[in-house]
């Protein structure tokens, strides 16, 4: 069963600047893509979902479109998202 907890720490990882929006688009789009099994609810699986598309939206540029998010928007985005992440682990 695939858990929340692997995107919550890249949420938080990337919100709080410790890792780039770069280098956060870099693990959280193949970690997405190989996650194998249900998540436990349909929520935590929106909220692992919504996060995928916030790195995709901001590495749009490779597969030949203009990047939708800038650098801000996505640490906001991502620390949106964390915060209902811990809210669905409690």
């Amino acid at each position: 069963m695939a858990t929340l907890e692997p995107f919550l720490v890249l949420a938080e990882a990337v919100s709080e600047g410790r890792i780039s929006p770069s280098e956060f688009s870099l693990v959280c789009l193949p970690l997405y893509k190989g996650y194998g099994g249900p998540y436990p609810t349909a929520e935590q699986y929106e909220a692992a979902t919504e996060l995928f598309y916030v790195a995709h939206d901001y590495d749009s540029a490779g597969i030949g479109m203009p990047d939708l998010l800038n650098d801000e928007q996505v640490r906001l985005k991502a620390a949106d998202i964390a915060r209902r992440m811990h809210v669905l682990l409690q």
